[in-house]
C-alpha cells in the first residue's frame, strides 16, 4: 500500500521555489520568428525534422521546438501516430520533439517540402513566403523556440508530441489567446519594434502553454511536470531547488517534507524513475553547466560551488552526466553563441 501522509508546510520565512521557472532558466530559452507564410487553396507542405532545419537555418543549437500560429483562415496538421488536427485563426501549436509533420488546406494537394519554398539566405528579419493556388487564403506564422543542447531533455521527456492551444481549446485562457493574437499581428505587420517584440512574445506563449499543460495533468501522469504537482515530490523538489548546495540526505529531506524515507523514495521513483539524491546530483550539474556557459569562473571554483571535493571528481561526474567534459562543454557553448539564426531575432529568457 502506497503511503500518502500529510506533507509539512514550507519552512516559515523561506522563499518558495518556482520549479518551472528554475527549469526553464536552466534551458536558456530564446524565441525566434522566421516566416510569415501565405497559402492559397489548394496547398500543402511537409516540414522536415527540426534537427534538419536547425542545421540549414542555422541555429545556435540543433534542439529547437517548432511552432505555428494561424493568423487567418484554417488548415489541417498531420502528425504520424496522431489524428489530423484542425487549426483555425487564433490557434497555436508546439511540436516539442520537432517531428516531421504536414500542413495542408481543405482541398487536396501534394505537399511540397518546406525547404523548397525558401529562397537562398541571407533573409530579412521575417521571411514572407507564398505558396499554393488562387483559392482561399490562410496565413500562418512559423517560428522556433531554441533550448540549450545538453539542458534540453529533462523538460521534454514527458511532453506530448503536439501541444495545441487556442480559444476553442482554452476558453478560459484570455491572456494566452491575446498573446497568440498579438504575436500573429506583429509577425504579419511591419510595425516598428517588431524584431524586439516577437522573441519575447513567443517565449511568453511557450511558457504559458507549458504552464497550462502542467496544471491540466491527470493524477496518473508521470514525469517532471507531474512530479512538481505531487504534494510529496513537489514539496521535496522545492526544498532541493531552494537550497541545492545544502548537505542533503534522504533522511533529512524526508523529515523536511514530513514523510518516511520509504515513501519519499517510492514517490520519486514513480514520477522521475530515480531516487532523490540522484535528482539532486543532476540538478547541481545543470547549475554547474549554467555557470560554465555564463561566466569565466575557473573549473575548480565551479566544482567547489557544486559541492565536489576536487576538480577531477567534478569533471568525471559532469562527463558521466552530459557526455562531454566541462572544458569542452564551455568551449562548444562559446562557439554556439556566435551562430545565431540568419535574419531571426532571439533573446534569452
Amino acid at each position: 500500500m502506497t503511503e500518502t501522509p500529510r506533507v509539512l508546510p514550507e519552512t516559515p520565512g523561506a522563499v518558495p521555489a518556482d520549479l518551472l521557472s528554475d527549469l526553464l532558466a536552466s534551458m536558456h530559452l530564446s524565441g525566434v520568428v522566421l516566416f510569415s507564410t501565405e497559402f492559397h487553396e489548394p496547398w500543402g507542405l511537409v516540414s522536415p525534422p527540426a534537427c534538419d532545419l536547425s542545421r540549414m537555418l542555422p541555429f545556435r543549437t540543433e534542439h529547437i521546438i517548432p511552432f505555428h500560429i494561424v493568423a487567418e483562415g484554417g488548415c489541417w496538421l498531420e502528425l504520424k501516430g496522431h489524428p489530423p488536427a484542425w487549426l483555425e485563426a487564433g490557434d497555436a501549436v508546439l511540436l516539442p520533439y520537432g517531428d516531421v509533420h504536414v500542413l495542408r488546406g481543405r482541398e487536396a494537394a501534394s505537399p511540397a517540402p518546406a525547404t523548397e519554398l525558401l529562397p537562398p539566405p541571407p533573409w530579412p528579419d521575417i521571411l514572407r513566403v507564398r505558396h499554393g493556388g488562387d483559392g482561399a487564403r490562410t496565413r500562418i506564422v512559423c517560428g522556433f523556440v531554441q533550448c540549450d543542447e545538453l539542458l534540453f531533455h529533462p523538460l521534454l521527456r514527458h511532453l506530448p508530441a503536439l501541444m495545441h492551444a487556442g480559444p476553442r481549446r482554452n476558453p478560459d485562457a484570455e491572456w494566452l489567446a491575446s498573446t497568440i493574437r498579438h504575436t500573429a499581428q506583429e509577425a504579419c505587420g511591419a510595425d516598428p519594434g517588431a524584431r524586439s517584440m516577437l522573441p519575447r512574445l513567443t517565449e511568453l506563449m511557450f511558457v504559458e502553454i507549458l504552464r497550462r499543460h502542467m496544471q491540466a495533468l491527470a493524477a496518473d501522469e508521470v514525469g517532471w511536470f507531474a512530479a512538481a504537482n505531487d504534494p510529496i515530490v513537489g514539496s521535496a523538489l522545492k526544498c532541493l531547488h531552494r537550497a541545492p548546495l545544502d548537505d542533503w540526505s534522504v533522511a533529512r529531506l524526508a523529515r523536511q517534507v514530513g514523510v518516511s524515507r520509504t515513501a519519499l523514495g517510492g514517490r520519486f521513483r514513480h514520477f522521475l524513475a530515480m531516487p532523490p539524491m540522484r535528482y539532486l546530483t543532476s540538478w547541481r550539474l545543470h547549475l554547474a553547466a549554467q555557470r560554465l556557459k555564463t561566466t569565466d569562473a575557473p573549473l575548480k571554483g565551479i566544482a567547489d560551488e557544486t559541492g565536489y571535493e576536487s576538480e577531477a571528481a567534478f569533471s568525471r561526474a559532469f562527463k558521466r552526466h552530459f557526455g562531454v567534459a566541462p572544458a569542452e562543454w564551455r568551449r562548444r557553448q562559446g562557439q554556439a553563441d556566435t551562430a545565431l539564426p540568419g535574419g531571426g531575432a532571439g533573446t534569452t529568457l
